[in-house]
C-alpha cells in the first residue's frame, strides 16, 4: 500500500504479525479445551514373589553366585538383603517370603488409564484422616506410585489436572494381606524337592555328585514344598490381595520336638510356634497349614522294620520312635492313640485358650489369629495302594504289610486290635 507515493512498511509488518498470531490461536484454544480424565485403579504389590517366573517363590535370602539350579550350586551366596527378589533366591532367613513393615503393606496406585498433565492421590483411612501424595507428571514412566497402607478400607481419590481443569474420581479399596503360616514335618518342608532337583532328575543319576539347594539347610526346607506352592498360587489368584508366607516346617519334626518344642537334631532352639510368634511380630494369622504326626507314630521305624522283616508288624521295633514297645504294631497303635491329645495342644497355641509350647523364649500366650482364620490339617499321601486301589508291593514290602500300614497309620482305629496274618519267614 502507498500513501502519497510512499510505502507503509510498519503497517505491512503489523498485519503480518497479526496473521501469525491469529493462525496460532485455534491450536492453543483446542489444547486448552482438552479436558483431563481420572481413572483410579489400585492393586496389592505381591509379598510372595516369583521373580524368575518358574512357579516358585523367590525371597531376599541370597542366591548362589553360580549354577543355582545345577547339580552343584556355588556355596557363595549373593544379593542377600538387597531388597530385590532375584530368580532362584532363597526365602528371607529361610522362612519368610518377604519383609513385614510396621507401616503397612505395599499398594500400587495406578493413574495410567487417565489423561492429563499431572496428578495426585488423596488417601483417606477409616478414621477420616487423609494424606495426599506429591504431585507427579502423568507420563508412562511416572503414572503409577507405591505407598504403604494398613489393612482395611481406604478411600483413594485421584485428581488429574490439565491446565486449569481438574478431573476427580474416587475408588474404595480394601487393603488385605493374607498372612499364611506353614507348620510341620517333611511333607510340609519340601523334603526331596530342593530348588535344583530337576538337575538330578534330568540326568544326575542315583550316585552322581549332587548338592541340594535348600531355602533352609538344617530343615531341608524348599519353596517347592506344597505350602509354599499353595501360597504362590493364592498370591497369583487376585491382584487385590497379597500373601506373606512364614514357613517354619522342618523335616523330621514331631509335635513335641518341632512344632511345640525345640528340635535339636535340626538345630532348632525354638519351637515352630515361637519362631512364628517372632516372625509375625504381633500380626494376626489368616491361614495355617499343618502336617505332623507321621514321625510321632514311627513312620521311619515302620519303613525300616518292613524292609527287613516280612512280618514286620509283629516283629520287635528297631531303634527310634517305637523303641521299647514289644512289637511294631503295638508301638504304632499306642502312638496313634496319643495323637488326638497332641493335636489338641497345637490347637491351643493357634488362637486357643492356652499354649503349652516349650523351649527358649516360649510363651504361654496363643498365637494371634485373625477373625475367620483357618487351620488346614493336610493329609499324608497314601503310598500303600496302587491307582486301582489294590495294596502295593515293592521289593520286601508285602501287600499284607501295606494294607496293615494303611489301616493302622493312615486311617487308624487306635482302640481296636489289628488282625494281622503272618507269613512264613
Amino acid at each position: 500500500m502507498t500513501y502519497g507515493g510512499r510505502m507503509r512498511p510498519r503497517v505491512i509488518i503489523g498485519l503480518a504479525l497479526a496473521s501469525v498470531v491469529a493462525a496460532s490461536l485455534p491450536a492453543a484454544t483446542a489444547a486448552a479445551a482438552t479436558a483431563p480424565t481420572s481413572v483410579p485403579r489400585w492393586s496389592m504389590i505381591p509379598m510372595s514373589k516369583d521373580a524368575g517366573g518358574d512357579g516358585f517363590i523367590d525371597g531376599d535370602g541370597g542366591v548362589p553366585s553360580a549354577g543355582a539350579l545345577s547339580m552343584t550350586p556355588s556355596s557363595t551366596f549373593v544379593g542377600q538383603g538387597n531388597g530385590i527378589a532375584q530368580p532362584n533366591e532363597r526365602l528371607i532367613g529361610g522362612s519368610l517370603s518377604w519383609y513385614l513393615d510396621k507401616a503397612g503393606y505395599p499398594v500400587r496406585l495406578d493413574a495410567c488409564g487417565s489423561s492429563g498433565d499431572r496428578y495426585t492421590w488423596t488417601i483417606t483411612g477409616p478414621d477420616g484422616a487423609s494424606t495426599t501424595t506429591a504431585e507427579r507428571a502423568l507420563k508412562k514412566k511416572t503414572c503409577a506410585t507405591t505407598v504403604l497402607l494398613p489393612e482395611g478400607q481406604q478411600t483413594l481419590t485421584l485428581r488429574v489436572t490439565s491446565g486449569k481443569k481438574n478431573a476427580i474420581n474416587t475408588v474404595v479399596a480394601t487393603v488385605s494381606n493374607i498372612l499364611m503360616v506353614a507348620l510341620g514335618d517333611s511333607y510340609a518342608s519340601g523334603e526331596g524337592n530342593p530348588r535344583n532337583v530337576d538337575a538330578w532328575l534330568s540326568g544326575g543319576g542315583l550316585f552322581a555328585s549332587f548338592s541340594p539347594y535348600w531355602d533352609d539347610d538344617p530343615c531341608n526346607r524348599s519353596t517347592r514344598g506344597a505350602p509354599a506352592q499353595a501360597a504362590l498360587a493364592l498370591e497369583q489368584s487376585s491382584p487385590l490381595t497379597s500373601v506373606t508366607l512364614i514357613d517354619v516346617a522342618c523335616s523330621g519334626a514331631t509335635v513335641a520336638a518341632g512344632v511345640l518344642g525345640p528340635y535339636p537334631a535340626a538345630g532348632q532352639k525354638q519351637s515352630q510356634i515361637e519362631q512364628v510368634r517372632q516372625l509375625a511380630g504381633g500380626r494376626a494369622i489368616d491361614l495355617v497349614t499343618l502336617s505332623v504326626g507321621g514321625n510321632d507314630v514311627g513312620f521311619a521305624a515302620v519303613l525300616t522294620a518292613c524292609a527287613t522283616d516280612a512280618n514286620c508288624p509283629v516283629s520287635p521295633p528297631p531303634n527310634g520312635a517305637l523303641a521299647g514297645y514289644p512289637t511294631v504294631q503295638a508301638g504304632v497303635q499306642a502312638r496313634v492313640a496319643q495323637l488326638p491329645a497332641a493335636y489338641a495342644r497345637i490347637a491351643g497355641c493357634l488362637g486357643g485358650a492356652s499354649c503349652s509350647a516349650t523351649g527358649a523364649g516360649s510363651s504361654t500366650a496363643p498365637l494371634l489369629m485373625a477373625p475367620g482364620a483357618k487351620v488346614l490339617a493336610t493329609m499324608y499321601p497314601d503310598i500303600t495302594r496302587a491307582a486301582d486301589g489294590a495294596p502295593c508291593t515293592y521289593l520286601t514290602y508285602r501287600a499284607a504289610n501295606m494294607q496293615w500300614a494303611r489301616d493302622t497309620i493312615l486311617v487308624p482305629s487306635p482302640a481296636a486290635a489289628y488282625d494281622y496274618v503272618t507269613t512264613a519267614r
